[in-house]
């Protein structure tokens, strides 16, 4: 089971997303949050790294239950997390839940 300590995530300006880290046992599982999907929680067209961070904070459950099934589905050292995965049906209900409590 993957588990998260809350920790910070960081802003990469190269690939133009979030990175976070959660636990799956005695390793660690980086899952990173393109731009894009971040984007995606708001109505905004472009958004600072302080924004997306913002964004990010909002939705970090969210993106923490995405980051678990993709790791229940096969996914071990690495997860991204792109707009695709907030469009799915199963997320779509946890995102629409996620946006009404903003």
């Amino acid at each position: 089971m993957l588990k998260f300590l809350k920790e910070a995530a960081v802003y990469n300006f190269e690939h133009e997303g979030l990175r976070f880290v959660g636990l799956a046992h005695d390793s660690h599982v980086v899952c990173r949050v393109t731009k894009d999907a971040l984007l995606a929680c708001t109505d905004a067209d472009d958004a600072s790294a302080t924004e997306l961070m913002d964004i990010f904070d909002r939705y970090r459950h969210l993106f923490e239950d995405i980051a678990i099934l993709e790791h229940a589905a096969g996914a071990r050292d690495e997860i991204n997390i792109d707009r695709f995965h907030l469009e799915q049906p199963v997320m779509r209900t946890n995102f629409d839940t996620a946006r009404a409590l903003t």
